[in-house]
C-alpha cells in the first residue's frame, strides 16, 4: 500500500489560493473621476466613458433619466485559515459604493456618491445561560 503525503510547497500553495478569497459584484467603477461630473454639462455618453455602462437605468416622470453603477466586494482575511488561531485572528474586509446620477436633457441635474467598508473578525462569545 503506497501512501502519499503533502508536500510543504502544496500545503502554501492551498494556504496562498483561500488567503486570497475574493467576492465582487458590478463593475469597480474609478471613483476618483467624480470630480469631472458637470451639473448642466455632462452627458450620458461622458458618465459611460468615465465608468463604464451602468448596472441600472431608471425613467421618471418626475426626475428624468437615474444612471447607478454599483460596486461591492468581500475578502477573507489570510489569518482566517490559521489553524486553532484563525477563529480569532481572521474575519472579513468588505467595501461598496455606489453612483446616482440624475439626468434631464441628455445634461447631469445631480448626482449622489456613497462609499465605505467594514471589517470584521471571527472571534465567537459564549451565550450566557440563565
Amino acid at each position: 500500500m503506497k501512501k502519499t503525503f503533502l508536500s510543504l510547497s502544496g500545503i502554501l500553495c492551498c494556504f496562498v489560493i483561500f488567503a486570497v478569497s475574493c467576492a465582487s459584484a458590478g463593475n469597480n467603477f474609478d471613483d476618483g473621476k467624480i470630480s469631472q461630473i458637470k451639473k448642466g454639462e455632462t452627458t450620458e455618453a461622458d458618465l459611460v466613458k468615465m465608468f463604464g455602462e451602468p448596472q441600472n437605468r431608471s425613467v421618471s416622470s418626475e426626475n428624468g433619466l437615474t444612471l447607478t453603477w454599483i460596486y461591492s466586494e468581500a475578502k477573507v482575511k489570510g489569518e482566517s485559515f490559521i489553524p486553532y488561531a484563525g477563529p480569532f485572528l481572521g474575519g472579513t474586509r468588505a467595501k461598496s459604493k455606489t453612483l446616482s446620477v440624475m439626468l434631464a436633457d441628455n445634461k447631469v441635474t445631480s448626482f449622489t456618491y456613497t462609499g465605505g467598508g467594514t471589517e470584521t473578525r471571527n472571534t465567537t462569545q459564549d451565550t450566557p445561560k440563565n
